[in-house]
């Protein structure tokens, strides 16, 4: 997978390669994007949008912030503008008499792709130092002390390229790493293709309705792997008609579609077949839509199939 790294500034590029190439390709683009007005995060979210448009591939953006705890967490997202304009001596004039010093970095990584954005953000705590080590760095490096550190960021000059390094990194990397899943929601007019689970847990019974689908496997896209795994558990063949959102867990990322009958006639198969008994029960179930309410669906399920049902309705009445 070739990843863009929005960003002409080597040591986010050494520490982003660092973390994530024994993963993925890293290659940094550099291109003018407008800045908004907003918190810091709004501001990291219009850029990747931004460089999404124009470049159409998955990239991401890692935006800091600087926010001083005594002024209202200014300058919060200005911190890039205000720190070559007020520079150190602006700040620490601002810090006069004030006792309360702390502040801190706070890290925005925005990744994103056709599926949509995922959002990691870390921050650095610290202070700010009472004087500047005026020394050729970038401003706010001569004040902040890092919290564990004696003088300001910019006196550990030898190891400039870890002060780049920051944990949103290895949060995207285990986003990453997670089994990525996709399932497919098909109608038979009123009705939605589900599978019945009953599945044995710590000593309990847990019994819901799961949408079709399974694990993406190597070289394999989404969107094939839809398709298969539709065939697979239910013998039916489907297209894709729409891509409808995602869900992040804990070990995953599921991404749902809208898929359309193709042919095949409805039964369980495969591994959900071969595997079937009473403490980890499969049976392929269609539901009336307006039943939803009524059994029991994981995570963002019964929202993703109204949300497919809206799309079909449309599209039967044309």
């Amino acid at each position: 997978m070739k990843l863009y790294f929005v960003t002409s500034n080597t040591h986010k590029i050494k520490a982003a390669k660092k973390y994530l190439e024994d993963i993925v390709e890293i290659q940094s683009i550099s291109f003018d994007l407008p800045e908004i007005q907003g918190d810091s995060r709004s501001v990291a979210i219009k850029k990747a949008q931004d460089a999404y448009q124009k470049i159409n591939a998955p990239l991401i953006i890692v935006d800091s912030s600087f926010r001083i705890k005594a002024l209202n967490d200014f300058p919060d997202a200005y911190a890039n503008y205000v720190e070559h304009t007020l520079k150190e001596d602006g700040i620490l004039k601002l810090m006069e008499n004030i006792k309360d010093r702390r502040a801190s970095y706070v890290d925005t990584l925005v990744y994103i792709d056709k599926y949509g954005l995922e959002i990691f953000e870390s921050e650095t705590e610290g202070t700010i130092s009472l004087e500047s080590l005026k020394k050729d760095a970038e401003p706010f490096d001569n004040i902040f002390i890092k919290n564990g550190d004696e003088y300001p960021v910019a006196y550990y000059d030898k190891n400039a390229d870890t002060i780049y390094e920051n944990p949103t990194y290895l949060e995207f990397k285990e986003f990453l790493q997670k089994r990525h899943v996709a399932r497919g929601i098909t109608f038979f007019d009123d009705k939605v293709l589900l599978l019945h689970r009953i599945r044995k847990e710590n000593d309990k019974y847990l019994e819901y309705y799961a949408i079709p689908g399974g694990g993406v496997e190597e070289n394999e896209s989404l969107e094939e792997a839809v398709v298969r795994e539709l065939e697979e558990e239910t013998n039916i063949k489907v297209k894709i008609n729409s891509y409808l959102g995602k869900e992040t867990y804990a070990i995953g990322v599921c991404y749902y579609y809208y898929t359309e009958y193709q042919s095949g006639d409805i039964e369980l198969r495969g591994e959900e077949k071969e595997q079937n008994n009473p403490d980890n029960f499969y049976e392929i179930k269609l539901i009336k839509v307006k039943d939803l309410s009524k059994i029991t669906t994981l995570g963002i399920a019964e929202n993703m199939i109204l949300k497919a049902y809206d799309i079909y309705q449309n599209n039967q009445n044309k």
